[in-house]
């Protein structure tokens, strides 16, 4: 699905309704409330960094990992590109530390787990910005598969954390 609003396109891929009907089967609604504003935060700060630097916004994409947003500017520094990709963990952490427990909890998770060195999180786009290798693809997918294995020999029983494992090491793959 794709519309245009005030010049930004906006689009929903497949994988981002099907991982929001997976939460929304697992969790109550005060727990997804927070959880979406923890969502918003993050946007904001990478909106407030698009802003800021004149980068502009051109396209916000709802996909299965979360929202990715792209900038109107073609050519960014790759100190404006860095302090974009950064804005969104940045503002999670730094709500971590004045946020009730339980929502404290959510930046937290949220802001490092943007963090990985992932092509589609943000982590992995700011490392590329300065270092493109095909080893750290291959590390990042070797991380998913240890990650799952010793989940999958762990006692935690999450079904969604093992497909986001899974979707995250398609997604990391060399493309053809």
């Amino acid at each position: 699905m794709e519309l245009t609003v005030g010049g930004v396109k906006i689009s929903v891929d497949f994988g981002f309704p099907a991982m929001l009907a997976l939460v929304l089967l697992s969790a109550d609604a005060h727990f997804l409330l927070r959880i979406l504003l923890v969502c918003v935060l993050h946007e904001c700060g990478h909106g407030i960094a698009m802003c800021l630097t004149g980068a502009g916004l051109r396209e916000i994409r709802l996909c299965g990992t979360g929202v990715q947003m792209t900038t109107g500017t073609a050519v960014l520094s790759r100190l404006r590109m860095l302090c974009i990709n950064l804005a969104g963990p940045a503002v999670n952490l730094l709500c971590a530390l004045f946020s009730a427990p339980e929502t404290a909890v959510l930046h937290l998770c949220m802001g490092m787990f943007n963090l990985l060195p992932y092509r589609c999180l943000d982590g992995g786009t700011a490392i590329r910005i300065f270092h493109d290798s095909r080893r750290l693809t291959h590390a990042c997918i070797l991380l998913s598969a240890l990650f799952l294995l010793s989940l999958l020999l762990s006692p935690i029983q999450n079904p969604l954390l093992y497909l986001l494992l899974i979707y995250l090491t398609i997604k990391e793959s060399p493309r053809q």
